[in-house]
């Protein structure tokens, strides 16, 4: 068998895959594993070969359900695990990366090694990340490396956990990363050096080079008017050079993903390949032969990958670059695909849930697309210049192969790169080679790093606004709701099929027909049909408000988007999008801003931005908030309606009446009081959705002889105690109430108040920060209802 490595680590990975499901304890997996081995040899000393591999291929499975349930037993006992959220400890340990520094904040990862519990240090172990946040005063971080030790006071925080019928993204990125508890400190000045560790000196000084060339990149891309101190060039010169990616901005992240060349700012394979190639010019060009050009490779490979500290991908793609050039050196021929198998196994020894990464499988994908599809497409290619066939192939070949990852998880299907990688990829290796000569230069000869940064800056600033030369055609660059499993796996049958010899000339015509359908239904889905029900969800976005309204038959609205007041975290981009794209919602018909306060308002850009959206129902208008700006920018022509009191509407069979406000528009600056307050009437069924409104509106609202009778109830201002009045729920009389609030919030709302209020009234009540997401669906007589969290 030509690929043995293939079929062992394809086995080895559905094991770790199937380690969740079968509920397997370690010894029970290596038990198994050992009986399937012995029977494996014995039938392999009988001649029965073909059996002894199925048999060894099963084993190789056991292994993998194994080292899964180890991993995560090991995981879920870890005592960082069991500290309480909220509380606040002093940790002690070595720093396992040197700090990543962010736009307002800083992150320390720390490998634990004593935890102080009411005043005595405790032996602990375990890895932590913990947010340092920027002072205001100017306070910063003592000068950190990675293996420094370090003392800080901070509070166990919980994982940005949304429940949202899925399980929250934190909980799998925490176990991909080996992170046991996750921290946040007020100020810098919490943070004490006590000097280097243990690592060893060698690799304490590449993290000294690798902060010190970090140091003059920033100094020479400075610029104080942005967060972060950096300018966009300098930012992404550190992501392309060191790695270092957490002072890009937001809106540059998103250009490089929309165009499809963010691969080449994130050190996977595609990096690791220029830097290969770029060496290998520079050993030609120095007659070095080609043994101890490989040996020469290996050696500046492994300290690159410690320059920009062993991240995930870094690791992944030097490991996969060192099994090809170790096989060089020992046989003459390699298979790749026995090679690229080999490093995912090792990988997966040693990370076994990394199997779940997206970032794992994206490289791995690309890499088994460009071996197995590129020859042929690069055939079929007339000759170019500047073997401009080549590239295009490369791409083809590795964008047919992620597609449908790329589509599951970051809910994209990118076609732009394909072109854009013909500018990008000579441009960023431009780059790389300059840069590498422009940093031990400017040690050397200062005054000229200045000069060689506006030449980098050029070049860099050419790059950035190429990623916007296509925006002018969407439909290159778009946002899709998560695939369906049956069409993915149909879209790689198909594209296996493919690779069948000539002579399946039929068969292979079926497949190309296949794989073409497959492809058009990931990039044009979902075909919905139209539904009876009145769907009301509120979505679980912390503490804040995003409600989701399905009509019958097709026309969806959402109300609000939550939001985050400070920080760069986008509730909407994280949390309220991929909601709606699981639900396979392609389109909003009625995007309503109840009231522009940060935890409904700031959310609603990125929804606007990445639904098709069919028209803007607000209040009162905002125009001196930022955020608000924000928004009806992203809305661009997006017809927009001011509704108020006495504005109806119907969406399929479904009344809506604006009960509040009573004026859009007057002197007073817009709040709570001014929020919209719609209800919904769908035959004998009625929701009452409140906004933020306080107990004065609720009683002009009555005293205006309203109908706000509900059988279900969203709580006006998360629970607040200035709302939710006795008069007020006496007129609504709900069966339900649901509590859109944050799990364990500083306002400590819901109030206990208002849930002593909610349980005279007899309503079931329900929250978002108890049991997540919560949709009430009603056929026009009756209600079912469903939460996220049991």
């Amino acid at each position: 068998m030509a690929y043995p490595v293939l079929f062992l680590a394809i086995a080895v990975s559905a094991g770790i895959a199937a380690a969740g499901f079968l509920s397997l304890s370690p010894a029970a997996a290596a038990a198994a594993t050992a009986v399937v081995l012995a029977a494996a040899w014995i039938l392999f000393a009988r001649r029965k070969t073909a059996a002894a591999f199925v048999l060894l291929l099963t084993a190789a499975a056991g292994l993998g359900a194994g080292l899964g349930s180890a991993f995560e037993a090991r995981y879920e006992s870890n005592e960082l695990r069991s500290l309480p959220t909220g509380e606040y400890f002093d940790f002690t340990g070595t720093l396992s990366l040197s700090p990543a520094p962010g736009l307002d904040r800083d992150d320390l990862y720390l490998r634990v090694e004593s935890v102080s519990l009411r005043g005595a240090d405790r032996p602990m172990t375990g890895r932590i990340r913990v947010a340092v946040k920027h002072s205001a005063t100017g306070g910063k971080l003592p000068r950190l490396i990675a293996g420094d030790r370090v003392r800080l006071s901070a509070q166990v925080v919980p994982p940005s956990e949304y429940w949202n019928f899925k399980a929250p993204f934190s909980v799998a990125y925490m176990k991909t990363r080996d992170l046991h508890a996750l921290g946040s400190t007020k100020s810098p000045s919490l943070v004490e050096h006590l000097g280097p560790g243990r690592r060893s000196v060698p690799f304490r000084w590449i993290s000294r080079l690798r902060r010190t060339c970090l140091d003059l990149i920033e100094r020479s891309f400075a610029d104080p008017g942005r967060p972060g101190g950096i300018s966009p060039e300098g930012a992404v010169f550190e992501a392309l050079v060191l790695g270092e990616r957490s002072r890009m901005d937001e809106a540059t992240t998103r250009d490089l993903q929309k165009s499809g060349l963010f691969h080449l700012f994130a050190i996977s394979g595609a990096h690791i390949a220029i830097v290969s190639a770029l060496l290998f010019f520079l050993f030609r060009a120095f007659r070095i032969a080609e043994r101890p050009s490989y040996l020469l490779l290996l050696l500046l490979l492994v300290f690159y990958g410690f320059l920009v500290e062993g991240r995930a991908s870094v690791i992944r793609a030097v490991v996969m670059a060192a099994a090809f050039i170790i096989g060089k050196l020992l046989w003459k021929d390699v298979h790749l695909l026995n090679t690229i198998s080999l490093s995912a196994l090792g990988i997966l020894f040693v990370r076994p849930f990394q199997l779940f990464d997206a970032g794992f499988q994206l490289t791995f994908a690309a890499t088994l697309g460009l071996i197995l599809f590129f020859p042929s497409i690069r055939a079929a290619l007339p000759r170019l210049p500047f073997k401009i066939e080549e590239l295009f192939a490369l791409s083809v070949a590795a964008q047919m192969a992620v597609l449908p990852i790329i589509a599951a998880t970051f809910h994209r299907v990118i076609f732009s790169g394909l072109i854009l990688n013909l500018i990008g990829i000579p441009l960023v290796t431009v780059v790389m080679a300059t840069g590498y000569v422009f940093l031990p230069l400017s040690f050397v000869f200062p005054f000229a790093a200045g000069i060689a940064a506006s030449g980098l800056s050029f070049l860099l600033r050419i790059l950035l606004d190429s990623t916007r030369l296509l925006d002018g055609l969407p439909f290159l660059s778009s946002r899709v709701p998560t695939p369906p499993g049956p069409v993915v796996a149909a879209y790689y049958v198909f594209l296996l099929l493919l690779l069948l010899p000539a002579r399946f000339v039929r068969l292979r015509r079926f497949s190309f027909a296949g794989f073409a359908a497959a492809l058009i239904v990931l990039t044009t889905h979902p075909f919905p049909a139209d539904v009876k029900d009145l769907t009301v969800t509120v979505i679980d976005v912390g503490q804040g408000e995003s409600v989701l309204v399905e009509f019958p038959g097709s026309e969806k609205m959402l109300v609000d988007g939550g939001g985050l007041p400070t920080g760069t975290f986008d509730i909407g981009e994280h949390v309220v999008s991929p909601f709606l794209w699981n639900k396979g919602i392609k389109k909003i018909d009625r995007l309503v801003l109840t009231h522009p306060h940060p935890d409904h308002l700031n959310g609603l850009a990125a929804v606007a931005r990445n639904f098709s959206i069919g028209e803007f129902w607000e209040g009162t208008p905002a125009p001196e908030d930022a955020r608000y700006r924000a928004l009806r920018e992203e809305l661009g022509g997006v017809p927009v309606r001011g509704v108020g009191r006495g504005f109806n509407h119907n969406l399929g069979g479904v009344d809506i009446a604006v009960l509040a406000p009573a004026e859009t528009s007057g002197a007073k600056a817009p709040g709570n009081d001014s929020s919209i307050v719609l209800r919904l009437i769908y035959g004998s069924t009625a929701f009452l959705l409140t906004g933020d409104i306080g107990r004065d509106v609720e009683r002009e609202i009555l005293a205006a002889g309203l109908d706000v009778r509900a059988q279900v109830l969203k709580a006006p201002h998360h629970g607040s105690d200035s709302s939710s009045t006795e008069e007020f729920l006496e007129a609504v009389r709900p069966e339900v109430i649901v509590v859109s609030a944050g799990r364990g919030n500083r306002m400590g709302l819901p109030h206990p108040a208002v849930l002593d209020r909610f349980g005279k009234c007899g309503a079931r009540v329900l929250g978002t920060d108890r049991q997540g997401a919560v949709e009430i669906r009603s056929d026009g007589r009756e209600l079912s209802i469903r939460t996220s969290r049991r």
